[in-house]
């Protein structure tokens, strides 16, 4: 199981979807992600499909589920991403807006850059983030990213906050 002290991470299932459905639907949530405009539920319920097959354990992006209570608080994972013609591993985290504050981003973060370098043997994670995202920004940071490039993603101009393994082995030598 891919677990933390707080948090474990499990593939999407269809009985997900409220969840999925309440991400999406949250102007302050995707507010830097993509176009930041709300998706209808019509819309997700066609697009859900592709979720369900590219959440998968170690890869995609995964419901990331709060112990304490057994509810889901957002998703993270890693998931290949065509970056300036280049592919990449982006790590990617969303958390539910009434569990900010709480360092659930910054953990689950932490376990995938972990699971990136320690278990699958990447050599650089990336993070794509739009510069008004400060809380995202704070939690690339805070695992060891550092600001690498600017570049438009999907027609969006983002940062993007980068990692190599040669970085992340320093930061865990002490």
């Amino acid at each position: 199981m891919l677990e933390t002290s707080r948090l474990f991470f499990r593939p999407y299932q269809m009985k997900d979807f409220q969840f999925y459905l309440s991400l999406w639907q949250d102007p302050e949530i995707i507010r830097f992600i993509g176009s930041g405009k709300v998706r209808s539920k019509t819309a997700l319920k066609l697009n859900y499909p592709y979720w369900l097959s590219k959440s998968e354990l170690g890869k995609g992006v995964l419901v990331t589920v709060f112990k304490a209570t057994q509810q889901p608080v957002g998703h993270a994972g890693l998931v290949p991403q065509e970056i300036d013609g280049k592919l990449q591993m982006e790590l990617g985290y969303w958390v539910s807006r009434r569990y900010w504050g709480l360092g659930i981003g910054t953990e689950a973060a932490r376990f995938f850059r972990d699971l990136a370098f320690r278990e699958l043997g990447l050599n650089r994670l990336v993070s794509l983030i739009q510069p008004e995202n400060t809380r995202s920004i704070h939690v690339a940071q805070k695992i060891g990213m550092q600001f690498a490039d600017k570049t438009t993603f999907r027609g969006t101009p983002v940062n993007l906050y980068a990692i190599d393994k040669t970085d992340y082995e320093t930061l865990h030598k002490y």
